[in-house]
């Protein structure tokens, strides 16, 4: 075997598993659009955690919880979104008893493809499928207010 055959076949080595690398990379990540999903997806949970915050908040200042959204947005000192950050359906609010309420959006990824993102208890605590999901909440007595 020559010394410049040797080398093609390195070249010819190297260029085919810096392509397989190339197309693995391109396999593993998301799109771009599909990572902004994500991000947005993001951005609408940590509005509801927000939102949860304020109604715990509104629940130990009043024994009780707030009537409507509107009522939870419009907390002195803790301006809340309720709207979509990408325009979609406003968030909703709804009280199902004295300490259960719900938080609801449209969301446009399944949270389990994105575990990575997120710490394990908080993706488990806000996981949600593609499109409209409500989160039921509890509150009790050793909520922090």
């Amino acid at each position: 075997m020559s010394t410049g055959n040797w080398g093609a076949r390195v070249l010819w080595t190297a260029g085919i598993v810096t392509a397989l690398a190339v197309a693995a990379g391109l396999w593993i990540i998301d799109s771009p659009a599909q990572e902004r999903l994500k991000r947005l997806d993001e951005a609408r949970t940590q509005q509801l955690r927000m939102l949860d915050i304020a109604a715990r908040a509104y629940w130990k200042e009043h024994d009780a919880l707030p009537p409507d959204i509107a009522t939870l947005a419009s907390r002195p000192g803790a301006e809340q979104v309720v709207h979509d950050v990408d325009g979609g359906p406003d968030y909703r609010y709804r009280p199902l008893d004295a300490t259960h309420f719900e938080l609801c959006a449209r969301f446009a990824t399944n949270s389990a493809d994105n575990r990575g993102l997120r710490l394990a208890t908080i993706a488990d605590e806000w996981a949600h499928p593609v499109g409209d999901h409500c989160f039921r909440r509890t509150l009790d007595d050793k909520d922090p207010g």
